[in-house]
């Protein structure tokens, strides 16, 4: 649909109230632009309050070099120039301003001392509104207007609001409850963009069969988790797994989902695999089992792998070798030895049944960079359109990663979209036609 309604060129809509289009609209705004910021929940941030169990994980310490070298390759090449106008440091800066103190864990990972990722959108919300912010909540955008010069306004539930800059700040599909719906996605796709697949990133894996109940809660620490398919390794990742009533989460499993999911798309049969020493050998750990059944031969095998697994693990562990947990460790056979080493290695834990899109801490695919200025969020596609954030088919790793992606992307489409505002948008789509710089 398009319409012809006269623009106000004197405001910025910003749609979108969570990481990204704060930072965008407070960036813009503190040029002194006229900003309307579109919320349609109640409050402002809702992913950004349940993020890291509640306790905001607001961005990844060390260089910025090292934090993009995190993403994909292409998601990597995007990131370059964002990364570096508005760094890890700049937003903790802005944050310790507004009064919220944050420390940074021996993992790099920073957070806000109190705990409390409230703090953080509290002080986003104040940043917002010292530079003039107009804040609109409970206001869902149902359309991107445009004309032939553009973009052209915002269709609401109660008017048309105006206006020849709109930066598109709408987040992904995971968490839906949070209002992160996909609605950005639809919009773009109307206006001419190409939206890349849909596929969870961070998620959950849900596994067939369930795990035990006897398993569900249960952690293993400091791990590595594999995907296989056609016993060819095809993700993996360490650090903590944990059991749930449907599969596994926890840091491990979150990293390879999405490539687990890529091979389920290609209607693969991917299994789950855990080595629960990834530091020990498998002839380093043979030996420590053997010095374990010359010192406490009459022990039963149960016991023995309780020294490696969490006790709860290890009768199951036992029962996939085929071995009777009962038996004594001076009844072990040397084939028995090395199946167990094996097991323990490689531990088959369930076939994946499903990752779902819902669960993930973030979306990978959503709006194809290459028709995207990385350099200033600008739409190659529709004049006066500005894209930041998760609606970016873009998706690091856990850890604080895809938050700084957000604040970054967020401040060079706002301090974008304010330059043309002031400049009366003279930049052309010829001028914005650039490839993505290498």
């Amino acid at each position: 649909m398009t319409s012809t309604q006269p623009a106000d060129s004197h405001s910025i809509i910003v749609i979108g109230g969570g990481a990204a289009g704060m930072i965008a609209a407070w960036k813009a705004a503190s040029s002194g632009v006229r900003v309307i910021l579109l919320e349609k929940n109640a409050k402002l941030g809702i992913k950004l309050l349940i993020s890291g169990g509640g306790k905001c994980n607001i961005t990844h310490g060390g260089n910025m070099e090292n934090l993009r070298q995190q993403f994909r390759a292409n998601e990597a090449r995007f990131l370059k120039h964002s990364f570096y106008q508005f760094t890890n440091a700049d937003i903790l800066y802005h944050l310790n301003q507004l009064g919220v103190e944050t420390y940074e864990r021996d993992d790099g990972r920073a957070f806000p001392t109190s705990g409390k990722a409230g703090d953080v959108v509290h002080a986003l919300r104040r940043l917002m509104e010292r530079a003039g912010v107009e804040i609109r909540l409970s206001t869902p955008a149902e359309e991107i207007m445009h004309d032939r010069a553009g973009a052209c306004g915002v269709q609401t539930p109660g008017e048309l609001i105006s206006s020849r800059q709109i930066i598109l700040s709408t987040g992904g599909s995971s968490y839906p409850k949070t209002g992160t719906t996909g609605d950005g996605f639809t919009w773009a796709q109307d206006l001419g963009h190409t939206i890349v697949p849909l596929r969870p990133a961070l998620a959950p894996i849900y596994l067939d069969p369930v795990p035990s109940a006897e398993w569900q809660g249960v952690a293993i620490r400091d791990c590595i988790l594999k995907a296989k398919s056609k016993s060819e390794t095809i993700a993996k990742w360490r650090g903590d797994v944990l059991f749930t009533h449907q599969g596994v989460s926890g840091p491990a499993a979150l990293e390879i989902s999405r490539d687990a999911f890529l091979s389920l798309e290609e209607n693969q049969r991917v299994n789950i695999h855990v080595d629960v020493l990834p530091d020990v050998s498998e002839p380093l750990l043979e030996e420590r089992i053997q010095q374990e059944v010359l010192a406490n031969g009459a022990r039963i095998l149960e016991t023995l792998v309780e020294l490696f697994v969490p006790r709860r693990l290890a009768p199951f562990i036992l029962a996939s070798t085929g071995i009777t947990g009962s038996k004594k460790c001076h009844q072990l056979q040397k084939d028995e030895r090395r199946i167990i080493v094996r097991t323990l290695k490689d531990w088959h834990v369930g076939g994946v049944k499903e990752i779902p899109l819902e669960r993930g801490e973030v979306t990978a695919g959503g709006i194809n960079l290459h028709e995207l200025d990385p350099k200033t969020m600008r739409s190659r596609i529709v004049k006066g359109l500005y894209v930041c954030g998760e609606v970016l088919d873009i998706a690091g790793p856990v850890g604080g990663y895809n938050l700084q992606a957000a604040f970054s992307t967020g401040y060079v489409a706002g301090e974008t979209a304010a330059a043309d505002n002031r400049n009366g948008s003279t930049q052309t789509l010829n001028d914005n036609s650039r490839q993505v710089d290498s």
